[in-house]
């Protein structure tokens, strides 16, 4: 199976080493050891550190871009199209603007790992962020972990 895979808050290739790229690798290598075709979907990174709401609104805006450039890839290359698509670390300060909209347009699976909702943040500095966040875990088809 082709699974798109996604990380919001840091590609799994990203140059800076961290735990959230060390476990973004993990889950790409046990997406392989499954016996399923892992594919980078995209490298944007939705991270806010600052809570900047024109800064959540531009990181939307081009979230929203980059997916419906995901779709059009999609419809272009059929062989591109993912039977499912996982994203890993969504919560308030990187919320998946991509994985409920290419997953909805095309009928797939939409699975959340390491998800987070912070109730404080709903009406905080990142309450863009919180209500993409909310919106992404309660659209999943299932979620593992966080909080």
């Amino acid at each position: 199976m082709r699974v798109a895979f996604y990380a919001p808050l840091k590609p799994p290739d990203h140059p800076v080493p961290s735990g959230d790229r060390q476990i973004a690798q993990l889950f790409l290598a046990a997406i392989r050891l499954a016996g399923h075709e892992p594919v980078l979907v995209s490298r944007f990174r939705s991270y806010d550190g600052c809570g900047e709401a024109r800064r959540q609104g531009r990181l939307a805006a081009l979230g929203a871009r980059i997916a419906d450039r995901l779709l059009r890839h999609c419809q272009e290359f059929p062989e591109f199209r993912p039977e499912f698509w996982f994203s890993y670390h969504v919560y308030h300060k990187s919320p998946d603007w991509l994985g409920p909209a290419v997953a909805g347009a095309l009928g797939i699976p939409y699975v959340v790992a390491e998800a987070s909702v912070t109730p404080i943040q709903r009406y905080g500095p990142w309450a863009a962020g919180h209500r993409a966040a909310e919106s992404a875990i309660r659209r999943a088809d299932a979620v593992n972990g966080g909080t």
